[in-house]
């Protein structure tokens, strides 16, 4: 559920940055839980405020069309940290596309059924967000043990324009085959990108949830992502 007082800044943030001219990327995280029959038995939806510094360093290197040069970390360095925490830098402001397009499921966001290092990520972990972060921090595996998910393949983007608003929705499912419910406390946005010719996959966000999301043995985990952007009008 969004915070009221939080929105109506949002929305009046908003209308600020289009008559300035500034851009002000937005997030949202929604996830809706099914039981087996395929009842919905739970819905949660917040905004996203956790843009991490190898976001912001991405979006300045785009912008400025600045490689990295920095070998360290921290405030005042252009580069990426992976989730392997390895200092990556170079051509940072192709960071979102790792093997031909960034739409498919070998680079960006989209990542192939199974595989639990890109893409839309959750885990279990319960510590707050921060700016620093540059993994999850109890990522849940793929798999059908205790504790596990199935990671399917990501859904193609979904670009959509109206009133101003650039909106792009990415899809993933999760699918409970582990014995046992599987709690979700946290999100992950993680690109698949070339970083000095070599494939990383960095966070670009981590938000932890504002209420735990859990997951029912056979039960279905759907995450819905959007990034959304106003222009002038």
């Amino acid at each position: 559920m969004d915070n009221l007082k939080e929105e109506q800044q949002y929305r009046e943030l908003k209308k600020l940055a289009q008559e300035l001219h500034i851009p002000i990327p937005e997030a949202f995280i929604e996830l809706e839980v099914r039981d087996k029959d395929g009842m919905v038995i739970q819905r949660h939806r917040q905004r996203s405020h956790s843009w991490t510094r190898n976001a912001y360093n991405v979006m300045f290197s785009a912008l400025a069309l600045k490689d990295g040069t920095d070998s360290t970390f921290g405030a005042g360095k252009l580069n990426i940290k992976n989730q392997a925490g390895e200092i990556r830098y170079g051509n940072l402001c192709f960071a979102g596309v790792g093997r031909g397009t960034a739409e498919g499921t070998a680079g960006g966001y989209r990542a192939p059924a199974a595989n639990n290092s890109y893409g839309i990520l959750v885990g279990s972990g319960t510590n707050a967000e921060g700016f620093e972060d540059y993994a999850l921090q109890t990522k849940i595996a793929h798999g059908t043990g205790a504790g596990q998910l199935s990671y399917q393949e990501s859904e193609p983007h979904s670009k959509t324009y109206a009133d101003t608003t650039m909106k792009n929705t990415l899809i993933r499912y999760f699918n409970n085959n582990s014995g046992g419910d599987v709690a979700v406390n946290e999100v992950g946005l993680v690109a698949y990108c070339l970083i000095e010719n070599t494939l990383n996959s960095p966070m670009v966000s981590r938000d932890k949830l504002t209420t735990t999301v859990t997951v029912p043995n056979t039960g279905q985990l759907k995450v819905t992502y959007t990034i959304q952007l106003t222009y002038p009008a």
